[in-house]
């Protein structure tokens, strides 16, 4: 049986590079990583497409991007997704 995975940032914000891992975060900024260039590495991953999706991605954003009361909660950002069944049953054509 073959599977495949797609990214839930890149389905929705293909343009957008959605970095999790940024020296923008203060965290990164005052360590030992300040130079490091800004990456994804937190992901929300969904099954297949080709015949649909397991779920739909309805929404996806970056969490723990803001300080909270001057704390930063990580050195990387995480990824927050809304994942819907689809209209239509996986494994069937539309």
């Amino acid at each position: 049986m073959s599977v495949s995975y797609h990214d839930a940032w890149e389905v929705l914000r293909p343009n957008d590079p959605g970095h999790t891992f940024t020296p923008d975060n203060p965290l990164v900024a005052g360590g030992d990583m300040f130079s490091a260039a800004g990456r994804r590495i937190d992901y929300v991953m969904v099954r297949g497409r080709s015949f649909g999706p397991t779920l739909e991605v309805r929404s996806v954003d970056l969490i723990g991007a803001q300080p909270q009361d001057g704390v930063q909660a990580s050195d990387h950002y995480g990824v927050v997704a809304e994942l819907t069944v689809p209209a239509r049953t996986p494994g069937t054509w539309g």
